[in-house]
Parts: C-alpha cells; structure tokens; sequence
C-alpha cells in the first residue's frame, strides 16, 4: 500500500515539475518525463519483490505446469516492459517509434509463447 502512495505522490510532484518546465524552458520536457518515468519505475520495480518472492512460493508448490510457469513470466516483462517504453516514446511525442515497439513486444510474446502452443497441440493430438 505505501508503495503505491509513493508511486502517485512521485507522479503528482514529477508532473507538476513538469507543467512548469513546460512552461519556462520547454525543450527540457522530455528530459522531465524521461527522469520521472525511471523514478516511478524504481518504485513500481521496489514494489514487484514482493510480488516475486511470492511467486517463487507458489511455484515451489506446483505439481502441474510448472513448464508453463517461466513462459507466463516472460510473457508478462516483455509486456509490461513494451508498454512502458512504448509510452515513454509516446510521451516524447515519437508515437510511430512507439508503435514499433508495441508489435516487437507482441512479436517476443508470441515466440515466447510457442512451447504452449506446441504442448496444447500435442495434447489434441493425443485425444484424436
């Protein structure tokens, strides 16, 4: 809970400094953003132990699956990794570049992917 208290106080004083360097020096927007961003990063990122250090418990608990496990993580940082860049090219107004970057994390997700759709394929194979 304070890690997202933290998040949105970062984010509120990071976009304050931000209107008023759009207004006196605007050629330090990006700049502005860009230092923000990677603060609310190291925050999310602080708050994302927890989160993995209970995943490591469930996954020492699986019985089933556990194959599937590392995919369904790598799944999720390639996402959230393309999105987050995505939107910091979008924030310096690079849209296109941002776009690139959305279909090369879809692009990793579904090669990362590929072993499931090969397990789920041999499964059907084995019901027929």
């Amino acid at each position: 809970m304070t890690v997202i208290l933290k998040i949105c106080a970062v984010a509120v004083i990071g976009l304050i400094i931000v209107s008023l360097i759009r207004i006196y020096k605007p050629e330090f927007t990006v700049e502005a953003v860009l230092c923000t961003s990677l603060l609310l990063l190291w925050f999310a990122l602080a708050g994302l132990k927890l989160a993995f250090t209970y995943m490591e418990n469930l996954y020492g608990k699986l019985t089933y699956g556990k194959e599937y496990f590392p995919v369904i993580i790598k799944v999720l940082i390639i996402a959230y990794v393309t999105e987050f860049t995505s939107a910091l090219c979008e924030d310096a107004g690079e849209k296109s570049i941002g776009t690139k970057i959305e279909l090369a994390g879809k692009i990793g997700i579904f090669f990362v992917a590929v072993p499931v759709f090969k397990s789920l394929l041999d499964l059907l194979e084995s019901l027929i």
